[in-house]
């Protein structure tokens, strides 16, 4: 079991999602699948009764996406925690929004003898905003200083970058000059994430590449009067540059919304080549534009015959059997052409619209999710002739030894030992930190997990097994399976997931990538950052 309800000691709240910051790794950053939404004061008081109160010794809000400056609830809810007798409420944030009485608030509001607010500020004037985008310094400043003079606990965590690196004593002398109780630099593990998600993308990549060119081609069965007939027929090398500039002269009028015109210069481009599979299917496009759905898909059919692995025509007989409602057709043909090209985002979104359709939301969800996380990673880079140095390229690990992660090297280390990211994730040994905490995480949704970092996997853009394994969970306990706004704290723990798979999973393969990457033995992101 997790946890038993009644050893339950800490709750590391997310009291809201939204943030005025950009920082350029955090996940809520370009997030488009982030809702904006927080708890509310009848959310605060349902989930945390009297009697659960009672044996609560801390209550922080950390959030994954969201900065508890920028809630209502905040104040509230820390006023009702402190009514209820829990001795010890702690709070992170940047600092840069509120007027200076909200700080002076939140200070008389914070009355435990332990009660901290945490500022998160790397680097001085001239830095802090390279990071902390949208952020402003003299605010930060006028935050700390009210809060501070107001009788409030702060303290200062400083993460360390190439070129922030060179402040740290000036930014620990002027914390004490401000009245901070404690100054803390941090090695940042960003970078090591980074890298692991990155070498994680390129084995899939590799992974799919090989998996498609081993993969047998399976046609889509149906009665549809219009499906067009696929057979193989030798292909035309030696393409006619005439009848090719042809063909992208119809796809410029395409664009265009020029149909007359594009159907005109595909059939031009057809007489002089008949098998330019690329004249087809823009031919086949234009026709379906203009609603003659028999003729695109016998232009289809025709560009099938002569390039039968051409992904982007199995796409738009997809599209075909969408637009007429055919929707277990389309998902076929969607899927074949992810099949044979998996970095087809425009196959992932249709194929999400079709199965929202069906009412299937979570799969909807992925598919949406996956044709995000692919424009993200193909976004082109700027043409500029004089380029602006991006937030990515200023954002980069400190040169300076003592402030490196201690446990970078050595976390990869243990992944090339154990040969290769999955199988360090399916085999590393994992120790549950807020386990041993006995620790809950509540969401900005209202929903309960064990840390946050598994929580916050439910909208992990950046990450191509993350959301997935997450979807997965949802679907096999069933949405709301963990919804605090109709389940009691209690009744969640006791459910399958908690109560017996979680656990479970922490000693086979079957076990949440985050678990492992967070949670694994041989490396511990969160501690080593402390120096």
């Amino acid at each position: 079991m997790y946890l038993k309800y009644e050893d339950i000691r800490r709750a590391s709240v997310e009291i809201t999602s939204r943030c005025n910051a950009a920082c350029p790794q955090c996940p809520r950053t370009d997030n488009q699948i982030l809702p904006s939404a927080e708890l509310t004061m009848e959310d605060i008081e349902r989930i945390f009764p009297p009697d659960f109160c009672s044996q609560l010794d801390l209550v922080y809000m950390c959030g994954n996406y969201g900065d508890a400056m920028t809630s209502n609830t905040t104040i509230p809810a820390i006023e009702y925690w402190h009514r209820m007798g829990i001795p010890e409420i702690d709070l992170y944030t940047n600092g840069s929004g509120r007027n200076p009485d909200w700080w002076r608030t939140l200070a008389k509001a914070m009355t435990g003898e332990k009660d901290r607010v945490t500022f998160s500020i790397d680097g001085l004037a001239d830095t802090n905003s390279i990071y902390r985008q949208n952020t402003n310094w003299d605010r930060i400043m006028q935050s700390v200083n009210a809060f501070i003079q107001a009788g409030g606990k702060a303290v200062w965590h400083y993460l360390i970058f190439e070129h922030n690196q060179h402040q740290v004593e000036a930014a620990r002398t002027l914390a004490e000059k401000l009245g901070f109780i404690e100054f803390v630099p941090k090695a940042t593990s960003r970078f090591v994430a980074q890298e692991l998600f990155t070498k994680l993308s390129e084995t899939q990549t590799l992974q799919q590449s090989e998996n498609s060119q081993v993969a047998t081609q399976v046609e889509a069965k149906s009665d549809r009067k219009n499906q067009p007939e696929i057979a193989n027929v030798p292909v035309t090398q030696d393409l006619e540059p005439a009848a090719v500039q042809l063909q992208q002269k119809a796809e410029e009028s395409l664009r265009q919304g020029n149909l007359s015109g594009a159907i005109a210069l595909c059939q031009q481009a057809l007489k002089i080549q008949p098998n330019l599979a690329a004249a087809c299917k823009t031919l086949g496009n234009a026709f379906q534009s203009t609603g003659r759905m028999q003729a695109a898909a016998d232009c289809y059919g025709k560009a099938l015959q002569i390039q039968p692995n051409f992904a982007e025509v199995y796409a738009n007989v997809g599209s075909l059997y969408a637009q007429q409602q055919q929707y277990p057709q389309a998902i076929s043909y969607y899927r074949k052409a992810i099949e044979l090209k998996p970095d087809f985002a425009g196959a992932y979104r249709n194929l999400g619209k079709v199965l929202a359709q069906l009412g299937e939301t979570d799969r909807a969800k992925n598919a949406w999710y996956r044709a995000v996380a692919i424009e993200m990673s193909q976004a082109p880079v700027s043409t500029q002739s004089v380029p602006s140095k991006s937030a990515s390229e200023e954002v980069q690990p400190p040169s300076l030894e003592q402030y490196q992660n201690p446990q970078a090297d050595e976390f990869l280390k243990a992944v090339e030992s154990y040969g290769g990211i999955n199988n360090y994730y399916r085999n590393v040994e994992i120790s549950c930190q807020t386990q041993a905490n006995r620790e809950i995480f509540i969401s900005f949704e209202a929903e309960l997990w064990p840390c946050c970092w598994v929580s916050h996997t439910k909208y992990a853009v950046y990450n191509d097994n993350y959301r997935p394994q997450m979807l997965a969970l949802i679907e096999k306990y069933g949405k709301g399976f963990n919804c605090l706004r109709t389940k009691s704290v209690k009744d969640i723990l006791e459910s399958d997931w908690f109560r017996e798979d979680l656990t479970a999973s922490f000693s086979s393969s079957k076990r949440l990538d985050v678990c492992a990457h967070e949670c694994g033995k041989c490396f511990n992101s969160t501690g080593s950052q402390y120096i």
